[in-house]
């Protein structure tokens, strides 16, 4: 029992919901708000594993997941790993699935590879827009600053410089985008970066395999 007066002492602190990225420092669970009240754009430069992860895990937020891809195969683990229906594979070019509920939000996966992948200016709200490429390349700069979130598996020495620019990171930080091993990406936005080990579960590494920085 407690005295009414003590009531404005107490504190539930409650972190954001979102999906699990994996984990940072002491196993910390690093959090990614991925579906919001606004079309959102995730940009994603990283091998088709991680893409696979993210969706994955995108489905425990009951997202129904669109993959726009030339390259199907790729994809067939995502497919087989997901209930029926809720992974949907398209050509490249297929028009914008119908918009999310807060309950039932839309993922809507471009697999770009080097090629070009405009935004989608029809993305709806609880709708959100990845799009895949193996790396973020110098001439890529401009195009980093239009994503809400950019997920970065170890870059290319000569796009260092590029990254560090458009994000504004310290030296410091900076030297480890070059060096980051396959398991772990760095999440950039709003002037923020976290290094996160992706930390795939028992489940994720029996559809996916362990985390690799290339294609096959």
């Amino acid at each position: 029992m407690l005295p009414v007066e003590a009531l404005p002492q107490l504190d539930v602190p409650i972190t954001p919901g979102g999906l699990v990225m994996g984990h940072e420092g002491r196993q910390q669970p690093v959090v990614m708000q991925l579906f919001r009240n606004r079309p959102t754009y995730l940009g994603i430069f990283a091998a088709a594993y991680v893409g696979k992860l993210l969706a994955f895990r995108a489905l425990a937020l009951a997202a129904q997941v669109a993959v726009v891809t030339p390259r199907p195969p790729v994809w067939q683990p995502l497919a087989a790993a997901a209930a029926p229906g809720w992974v949907v594979p398209a050509p490249p070019g297929a028009p914008t699935p119908p918009p999310g509920t807060p309950i039932g939000p839309s993922l809507v996966l471009d697999d770009a590879g080097m090629g070009e992948a405009q935004l989608r200016g029809d993305l709806g709200a609880w709708q959100t827009q990845a799009v895949l490429r193996p790396f973020a390349t110098p001439q890529m700069a401009s195009h980093l600053r239009s994503f809400d979130v950019v997920v970065l598996q170890r870059t290319q020495p000569e796009s260092v410089q590029s990254v560090q620019s458009t994000f504004g990171l310290p030296e410091q930080t900076a030297q480890w985008l070059p060096q980051m091993p396959d398991d772990t990406v760095a999440v950039l936005a709003a002037g923020e970066v976290r290094f996160v080990n992706l930390a795939p579960t028992p489940a994720e590494h029996a559809a996916f395999g362990p985390p690799t920085r290339l294609d096959a």
